[in-house]
């Protein structure tokens, strides 16, 4: 019997954004000397005013002969002729919504420029303002919202230059990660399996960083360097699957905060040249840590099963414990010729954190290969090439499971691992000329 299909409505989307980013500067420097020691002395300040406006339209597409025939009356989707069924669209989404930023701080900042040693230290204070407002509410609780709140980060480096190739550095810093845009928009989009939604609730990470680096510079664009760190990151950002609370049954995914956590790790990095050729290689190991509540279905003395709350401890959401990169370099600066062909390594990570125990989604680790040139022409022009994903990489996410493997099933030949996805992005060639006035 021969098999004929006829077309469905289709579905076609509309969205646009703009952004606006205007800031202002102000910095003054004063050179003093305090104790006989050289002092210079800098304060400033900033302003910025970050404004997005998304807008999302979303047509329904009707074939105009609901009964055409593949095979018969099109052979190509490109030949089907459409209706729109609904002229005006429809934009009553989440993503149709204002945001804006406005930060502005203040900073006092000192450094020592006498040698061996050299100290920086000061404090910034920033002010933060974030607010939303949806064009279209469709039952979201807060169409209208705003985070306000000010942070103190201060910072002392310590520089010791015993000689002109080698510097011993000791640093504390505080930071802060803001939520983006959208997190905090309390959208909710309907997915294929959950639904998708924002966080009005969303915290601002801060982190108490340290670090520890020697570095070596034995010839001009030769280094190695070697570091250690530790990071206590207070509310960090995660992605997770988590339970409704009013509707327990349902899932939905999102940013929130979960606990603390901590990063300590190593990094080394190093570039050597042989006449034009030269090799660049870096390495870091982090080990991450966070613990947090999830839940666990047991057995009570009864025999029934029930849902209690643990705590577990795990990696930092998206943070691999090896990631290393290394490149080969061509450098001919006579001839104007510069070159590259990378390859990097993503250790194991923590793509999607469920809210039960052993069931965190991972992304595989994987290798990326990159090659780029340029070659400079004269008169201002230079010629360049891109070609990136040289491997075509997959991102593949499995979840752990206590089978050794999943026999006779298709694509399921990792190891204690059920493959639930994999992407492929393909290659991509970029070819072109630039002129630098």
């Amino acid at each position: 019997m021969e098999q004929r299909t006829t077309v469905n409505d289709g579905q076609r989307r509309w969205e646009h954004n703009s952004d606006t980013d205007l800031a202002g500067y102000l910095n003054l420097t004063l050179k003093t000397k305090l104790a006989g020691v050289a002092v210079e002395w800098m304060a400033g300040g900033l302003y910025r005013d970050k404004q997005r406006t998304n807008f999302y339209n979303n047509y329904t597409l009707r074939p105009s002969n609901p009964f055409a025939q593949y095979g018969i009356d099109f052979t190509d989707y490109n030949q089907i002729a459409w209706t729109i069924q609904n002229p005006l669209g429809s934009v009553a989404s989440a993503l149709n919504y204002d945001a804006t930023e406005k930060t502005a701080s203040g900073y006092l900042q000192f450094r020592t420029v006498d040698q061996p040693l050299e100290v920086t230290g000061g404090v910034r204070i920033e002010h933060t303002d974030q607010r939303y407002a949806m064009k279209f509410p469709i039952g979201e609780d807060n169409p209208t919202g705003s985070q306000i709140y000010t942070d103190v980060l201060p910072s002392l480096h310590f520089r010791y230059r015993p000689n002109e190739q080698t510097n011993w550095r000791l640093s504390y810093f505080r930071s802060l990660n803001r939520p983006g845009f959208f997190e905090i928009v309390p959208y909710r989009i309907v997915n294929e399996e959950y639904q998708e939604r924002g966080n009005p609730s969303l915290k601002r990470a801060i982190a108490d960083n340290v670090d520890l680096r020697y570095e070596f510079f034995p010839r001009p664009m030769e280094q190695f360097m070697v570091g250690l760190f530790y990071k206590h990151i207070q509310d960090p950002i995660e992605y997770t699957l988590q339970k409704d609370a009013i509707r327990g049954q349902d899932l939905y995914y999102g940013p929130g905060n979960f606990g603390n956590a901590t990063n300590l790790g190593l990094e080394v990095d190093a570039i050597k040249y042989f006449r034009q050729w030269g090799v660049k290689g870096n390495y870091t190991y982090t080990n991450s840590s966070i613990t947090t509540p999830k839940s666990k279905r047991i057995r009570n003395a009864q025999g029934d099963l029930e849902t209690i709350t643990v705590n577990q401890t795990r990696a930092l959401y998206g943070q691999s414990a090896h990631v290393a990169n290394l490149s080969l370099l061509y450098k001919d600066t006579e001839h104007g010729w510069d070159g590259q062909l990378a390859a990097s390594y993503t250790g194991g990570r923590i793509n999607t954190v469920s809210q039960f125990v052993d069931n965190d989604l991972y992304q595989k680790g994987f290798i990326q290969m990159d090659a780029s040139a340029e070659k400079r022409l004269g008169h201002g022009f230079l010629l360049f090439a891109k070609a990136n994903n040289l491997l075509n990489t997959p991102t593949e996410i499995f979840i752990n499971n206590a089978s050794s493997k999943n026999s006779d099933v298709p694509n399921q030949d990792l190891s204690g691992k059920t493959l639930i996805r994999r992407d492929f992005y393909q290659r991509s060639y970029v070819l072109g000329i630039r002129y630098k006035l």
